[in-house]
């Protein structure tokens, strides 16, 4: 809307900094900016309306046909020049086609021959690894056995001991067979529990018997 305004301002005495001639005019650009929004609407254009630019139907028609055409042209131009670069890049590279399809299916083969020795190394390491595992498992079901044949032996012996225990023990419990016997004997020798004992298990007090 508004003008820039240039103005050339000359310096009136020599300056003393290095590098800068003594008359080194400076240019002074003063650009207006925009009104701030709180300022209203001139008093000029309080009542303003912009009316509509006239258009004539018969040149907007023209225009419209005219600018169809322009960019059909334009169209078949630019997809013209399109396809000859595209027929003129075919053409150059055509005769580095079968150099390119050699040299990618050598490098094909040589990926098919390295995925085929990767392959082949991979099965081997899981061979080995599975006779390993094969021979750990066996180990560790031998040494379960073993160890559960220990624990029955174990089970077996203290049952025997158990058992011969039990049959000494037996001898002299008190039967049908004996118990007059056992009557006589306890009461030919009465037996006096009625004492106290210290640390050691002596005998330090005992009652007499009252039987």
């Amino acid at each position: 809307m508004f003008p820039r305004v240039q103005g050339v301002l000359c310096r009136l005495r020599p300056v003393q900094s290095p590098g800068i001639p003594a008359a080194a005019p400076v240019v002074l650009q003063f650009v207006r900016g925009r009104k701030p929004r709180h300022v209203p609407r001139a008093p000029s254009k309080a009542n303003y309306v912009r009316k509509l630019t006239p258009i004539d139907p018969e040149e907007h028609t023209y225009l419209k046909t005219a600018y169809n055409t322009y960019r059909t042209q334009f169209r078949a131009v630019r997809n013209m020049f399109l396809e000859e670069y595209l027929a003129r890049k075919r053409q150059e590279e055509g005769a580095d086609t079968a150099k390119r399809e050699k040299e990618e299916d050598e490098e094909h083969f040589k990926l098919m021959e390295l995925n085929r020795r990767e392959n082949e190394r991979m099965h081997q390491e899981r061979l080995v690894r599975e006779q390993r595992e094969a021979l750990e498992r066996e180990q560790a079901d031998l040494e379960m056995s073993i160890q559960n044949e220990q624990r029955e032996q174990e089970i077996v012996e203290q049952m025997d001991e158990l058992v011969r225990r039990e049959k000494e023990a037996s001898k002299h419990f008190i039967t049908l067979d004996n118990i007059e016997e056992a009557i006589e004997t306890a009461l030919s020798d009465p037996k006096n529990y009625n004492f106290a004992v210290d640390r050691d298990g002596k005998i330090v007090q005992k009652t007499p018997f009252a039987g």
